[in-house]
Parts: C-alpha cells; structure tokens; sequence
C-alpha cells in the first residue's frame, strides 16, 4: 500500500505536468482533473481515498473515475477532464477513433499495464489450463504473433465477434466481458464480446480442449461476479511498476484468487486532446 501511495502521487504530478503542457500553462478546472478506467488496474478500490489525499491535498490534481470508455472519452470531449490514463494499446484505439485526439506515452514516470486473468484459489483446475496455455504460448512465440496479427488490426477498426470453437463433452469455463477496455475487452453492437481477449481465449480453447462461454457483466461487478460462482474467470491487470518508485510494484496477489502469468504488456501514458484543436 505505501507503495502504491507514492506511485499514485507522481503520477499525479506527472499527469499536471502533461496536462498543464497541453493546455499552454493555463490553470483551468479541467487542467487539474485526470480521467482513468475504473476496470484497468487492481487497485480501484482505494482510488478515491488516496486521490483525496495525493491528489487534490498534495498536488491539487483531481482523480475521476469512469466504468466505460465511451464515458472517459465524452468526459474528456467535453474538457470536463485533461487527460484520460490508460495503456497504449486502449490509448491507440481511442485516437485511431477520435481523430482530436492523441496518445502520449508516460516520460516523466514510466510504468506498464501487465493484462492476465483470476480465477478464485479454489478453482485451481481452471487456473492451471489457463496458466499452462499462457507459458506454452510465450515459449513457442504463439502469443508474439497473436500480439503483432490481432491487437493491431483491433486497434485500427473495430473487432468483428467470431463464435468461441465448441467441443463435446469437454469442461465450460465462464468469463467475465466488460467491453470497456476495447482493443482488449469489446462488446460489438450486437452485444458479441469480441477483441483481443477473444482472439485470446479462441487459442487457449484450441489448445486445451475447452469451451469458454462469455459473460458480460459492468466493471464494477467483476468481483462480485466471480466470488458468487457467476464467472469462473476476469480479465486483471496484475502489475504496475513505476521505476522511478524505488522499484515500487503494485502487488500481484489478490487474497483468495489465483492470477496467471501476463500475456500481454503496454506502456501506460495519456490521450488529450491534440495542441491544435
């Protein structure tokens, strides 16, 4: 927690920093408000809390939380915020939509979204296919190629929903889908989950002989949902490391819960509103 503390409270003072650069110096109310997904990272839990006291106390920066993306960015097209923190590859897709818009990878403090998936420690079954796949996929440069192939297309244009492979008499393992975090997590207008995770869970299947049945559920209830056995698995963000911290990371174990390996890292950073708009 202390390290999380600090963390928050430079990144805050870079995310000013930014947003005062961006607005030439002037000190207006949206200058001092930074908007970030309630669904990105692990520690939204005491977001408001340390906001209040590294944020508004400390630096006079204000934290905003959204539980949708299509929310951040009306927020931040209205200038009700400066800026919007969130990793590159959500930072691509927004300013690949919104053509006013642009992403600015984090200098002053350095830090990456690591993307992995829980499960509860009772369910070790699940955890172990899911976390076997994972590796065997880095070994063999599967998930490398999936990385440059699926991610890049999904950021460009939006996903198309492709149907989960079905196998008889295999095991169903239920997953949560926000479609808050697109390219990662998408829902399409038909209320398909597609995106990356799904191109994701399409090779875990294939290679483990399993199906995946996709549940959507709001970012807010991820937690609720798999305590009570609604989802067997959520898509979690285990790692922020900031390396100016004094080595800080933000801790990986989440009391009751199994989280797999990463299968895919992104630099973190900030999309504003572009200087000529």
């Amino acid at each position: 927690m202390k390290n999380f503390k600090k963390l928050l409270a430079v990144l805050l003072a870079g995310l000013m920093l930014l947003s005062l650069a961006a607005c030439g110096g002037k000190k207006d109310e949206a200058s001092w408000k930074f908007g970030m997904l309630s669904s990105a990272n692990n520690y939204s839990n005491y977001l408001d809390h340390l906001s209040e006291a590294h944020g508004a106390e400390k630096t006079g920066a204000e934290l905003v939380m959204f539980d949708n993306l299509n929310a951040a960015v009306m927020a931040l097209n209205k200038n009700d915020v400066a800026t919007l923190f969130v990793d590159k590859a959500s930072g691509d897709y927004i300013a690949a939509h919104n053509i006013d818009f642009v992403f600015v990878e984090e200098s002053l403090y350095p830090t990456t979204n690591d993307y992995s998936m829980m499960t509860l420690d009772t369910n070790k079954e699940v955890y172990d296919i899911l976390n076997n796949v994972i590796k065997d996929m880095k070994a063999d440069g599967t998930l490398d190629t999936l990385i440059a192939n699926e991610l890049t297309a999904y950021i460009n244009s939006d996903p198309v929903a492709k149907d989960l492979p079905r196998f008889d008499g295999a095991i169903t393992i239920k997953v949560a889908v926000t479609g808050d975090v697109p390219p990662m997590d998408f829902v399409a207008a038909d209320g398909k989950a597609a995106g990356f995770n799904v191109a994701l869970l399409t090779e875990i299947a294939n290679r483990a002989q399993v199906n995946f049945d996709l549940v959507q559920v709001d970012s807010a209830a991820r937690a609720t949902a798999l305590s009570t056995g609604k989802v067997d698995v959520v898509f979690w963000a285990k790692n922020f490391p900031c390396s100016v911290c004094d080595d800080a990371i933000w801790e990986e174990e989440v009391e009751g819960t199994l989280i797999t390996e990463s299968y895919f890292s992104s630099p973190v950073g900030h999309v504003m509103p572009k200087s000529d708009k």
